[in-house]
C-alpha cells in the first residue's frame, strides 16, 4: 500500500487534489491500481503519519508534536578525548596505581579539556551529563566536589608510581635525550603551601606564583612534570632532575637538554663522580660567556656564519651558529632602544640645564646685591640624586646599562658615557649563539646537537597549550600542596592527550583548507567534535530512543582520523 497524490485542473481553472491510499495488483499479467480509500478529507499530519508508517514498518506512529527532544549531550568531543585516554593508557596507569579516584582523576583530565574550568566546573558538568559520569565509572548522586579534591591529594602522594609507569609504557617512544624546561603560573589568594613572589613569566605584577618544570623526550613527549616553590632559581632544580631520571626511570644513559638559564655545566661540576656517571649535556651559553671565550679567543667572531662551525675546548664542543631572523630583531631592537634612550637622556639632561642656568642666574643677582636668601645657586645632593635615579630608573627600564654609565652629575657636568665598544659587540654578537656539549662527535654531530637544543621549543610549546584555552592550568585557586601538585600532574596527562589530537590535526588541516578553500583552525575542530551530539527523544508517550546526531563530513573525517568509527560510537548506546 502506498499514499498516492493526484492534482487535476478544472475547466473554470481550479486545481483540484486528492490524496488515496492505493494498492498494486496483477489482472492477467497487467499491473493495476486499487484506490482502497479516499484520504483527501484528512489533515495533513495524520496522513504523513500514515504515509509514515506505510514506509517503515517498525516505526512508531505518532503526532509531531509528540516528539520531544528530552536532552542532548556534547558527546563527540569526550569519546575521542576517551578514546586517547585509552590508547595513550593514561586509564590503565591511573587504575593500577590509584584505583579507588581514578574515575574522578580520569573525570579532571577530560574534564578540564571540554570545560575549561575549575573543579567546581568540572563536576557541575558531571552533574549536568549523567551519562558521561556513568561512561567515567562515577555515580554522580552519591559524588561531592570534595571527592575530586581528595582524588587529587591522593594523586599527589603516588606521583613518583604513577610517572614511573606512565615512563615504563611510553619507554618504546623514547631515546636517551630528555628536555627540560621551567615556567610559572601564578595564584588567586596567597594561602598555597607553594605560592611565593618570584620573575613572572606571565607577567602578573602582584600575584604569588609556583614554578612547573616539564620533563619531555625529544619529540616534546610529556614523561615528568614538578612544581616548585615560586621563588626557587631555575638552574637549583637541576642537579634534583638528573638524579631523579636516573633513580626512578632506570636510565644508565641521560642526555639532560636544557636552556642557557640551567647553567647545567656548573650542576654537574657541583655533582660528585657517582652522579654524574652517565650524563650527557646539550646547552646554550649565555652572552657573558659567549663574550669570554671570544676574549680567551676559545673562538672567534670570524667563525659564526650560516653553516655550522664546531671548536673543541678541553672535553667540550662548542657549536657556533646564526639565526637570520633573530638576528634581524636583535639588530632592529637595538637600534630602536638606544635611539629611546638617548631621547630619554637628553630630556633629563634638559632639565638639568635649566635648573643649572636657574642657579647660575641666582648667583649673578646675589653678587648684584639681591638680598633674597631662598634664592637657590647650587644643587644640593638630593637634586642630585634624583637626576641619577632618573638616569638609572631609565637605563633599567630599557635594560641598557650595560652601554652607559654615570661619569658625572654636579652642578657643573652632566656626563653619561656611551660604551661604543660594548655596544659594537653586541651587534656583532646579534642573532648568533652557542651550544655546547660533552657528547663525542661519534654518538651525535654537529648537526644534531643544534636539533636537540631547538627541540627546547616543543616544551615551550607545551607550556603554550596549558596556559591555553586547551587546558588551562592559571590561575590556580588551590590552598593545599597536595591537591594543588596533583593538579600540576593531570595537567601533564591531559597536555599529552592535546599533543596526540595536534599530531594529527596539524596536518589534517593543512590538507582541508587548502583543498576546500577554508581557514579551519585547531579551535574549530574542537567545536565541530562538540556539536556531536547524544540526543534523548521521547517518542509519544511510552517509547524513547537514543541515537546520535548525523556525522558532517569533517566530524566523521576527524574520528576516523582517530580510529574512531560508527559502531564505536553505537556501542555507547
Amino acid at each position: 500500500m502506498y499514499i498516492q497524490r493526484n492534482k487535476s485542473k478544472g475547466k473554470n481553472g481550479k486545481i483540484y487534489r486528492s490524496v488515496l491510499l492505493c494498492r498494486k495488483y496483477r489482472d492477467n499479467g497487467k499491473i493495476k491500481t486499487k484506490v482502497l480509500a479516499n484520504l483527501s478529507h484528512l489533515p495533513e499530519h495524520i496522513v504523513l503519519s500514515i504515509e509514515n508508517g506505510l514506509k517503515h514498518d517498525m516505526g512508531t506512529l505518532v503526532y509531531e508534536k509528540d516528539i520531544v527532544a528530552q536532552e542532548a549531550v556534547d558527546i563527540g568531543l569526550f569519546v575521542l578525548l576517551w578514546h586517547l585516554m585509552n590508547k595513550l593508557r593514561i586509564s590503565e596507569v591511573l587504575d593500577k596505581v590509584v584505583p579507588e579516584p581514578s574515575p574522578f582523576l580520569k573525570a579532571v583530565i577530560i574534564g578540564k579539556i571540554i570545560t575549561r574550568g575549575s573543579k567546581l566546573g568540572i563536576f557541575n558538568w558531571l552533574k549536568r551529563n549523567e551519562f558521561i559520569s556513568s561512561k567515567l565509572g562515577i555515580d554522580i548522586n552519591r559524588t561531592k566536589v570534595d571527592h575530586i579534591y581528595s582524588a587529587l591529594g591522593q594523586a599527589s602522594y603516588q606521583q613518583s608510581k604513577l610517572e614511573r609507569k606512565w615512563y615504563l609504557y611510553n619507554k618504546a617512544k623514547t631515546n636517551e635525550v630528555y628536555l627540560y624546561d621551567i615556567t610559572s603560573t601564578y595564584f588567586e589568594g596567597m594561602q598555597n603551601e607553594l605560592a611565593a613572589f618570584g620573575y613572572s613569566r606571565d607577567k602578573k605584577k602582584g600575584k604569588m606564583q609556583m614554578l612547573i618544570a616539564l620533563l619531555t623526550d625529544s619529540t616534546g613527549f610529556p614523561l615528568k612534570i614538578i612544581a616548585f616553590k615560586g621563588n626557587i632559581n631555575d638552574y637549583k632544580t637541576v642537579k634534583a632532575q638528573i638524579n631523579s631520571i636516573k633513580k626512578e626511570f632506570n636510565a644508565d644513559d641521560v642526555i639532560f637538554v636544557g636552556d642557557r638559564g640551567m647553567k647545567i655545566r656548573y650542576n654537574l661540576r657541583n655533582m660528585d663522580e657517582a652522579e654524574r656517571e652517565g650524563v650527557n649535556y646539550i646547552t646554550g651559553l649565555t652572552h657573558s660567556e659567549i663574550e669570554s671565550l671570544l676574549k680567551e679567543d676559545v673562538i672567534q667572531l670570524s667563525l659564526f656564519s650560516k653553516d655550522l662551525a664546531e671548536v673543541e675546548h678541553e672535553g667540550t664542543r662548542f657549536i657556533l651558529s646564526v639565526n637570520p631572523d633573530l638576528q634581524e630583531r636583535e639588530l632592529r631592537y637595538l637600534q630602536t632602544t638606544r635611539a629611546l634612550v638617548e631621547e630619554e637622556l637628553a630630556e633629563i639632561k634638559a632639565s638639568w640645564e635649566v635648573r643649572r642656568n636657574k642657579n647660575m642666574e641666582n648667583k649673578q643677582r646675589i653678587e648684584a646685591g639681591d638680598k633674597n636668601k631662598k634664592l637657590v645657586t647650587e644643587f644640593d645632593q638630593k637634586k642630585l640624586d634624583a637626576y641619577k635615579l632618573r638616569v638609572e630608573k631609565v637605563l633599567s627600564k630599557r635594560r641598557m646599562k650595560k652601554y652607559y654609565e654615570i661619569v658625572e652629575i654636579s652642578n657643573d657636568n652632566f656626563i653619561i658615557d656611551f660604551k661604543a665598544q660594548a655596544y659594537q659587540q653586541a651587534k656583532h654578537l646579534a642573532g648568533k649563539y652557542v651550544v655546547c656539549t660533552n657528547l663525542e662527535k661519534e654518538r651525535m654531530d654537529k648537526t644534531e646537537v643544534r636539533q636537540q637544543y631547538k627541540n627546547l621549543q616543543k616544551v615551550e610549546h607545551a607550556f603554550r597549550d596549558f596556559k591555553s584555552d586547551n587546558i588551562q592550568i592559571r590561575p590556580v585557586y588551590h590552598r593545599n600542596e597536595a591537591q594543588t601538585r596533583g593538579h600540576v600532574l593531570m595537567s601533564m596527562f591531559s597536555y599529552a592527550i592535546i599533543k596526540e589530537m595536534e599530531n594529527k590535526i596539524y596536518p589534517f588541516l593543512k590538507q582541508w583548507n587548502h583543498e576546500n578553500n577554508t581557514k579551519l583552525s585547531f579551535s574549530d575542530i574542537m567545536e565541530e567534535l562538540r556539536n556531536v551530539k547524544l540526543i534523548t527523544l521521547k517518542v509519544g508517550k511510552n517509547v524513547k530512543s537514543v541515537q546520535f546526531t548525523a556525522l558532517n563530513p569533517i566530524q566523521e573525517q576527524i574520528l576516523n582520523l582517530f580510529g574512531v568509527k560508527k559502531q564505536m560510537l553505537d556501542s555507547l548506546l
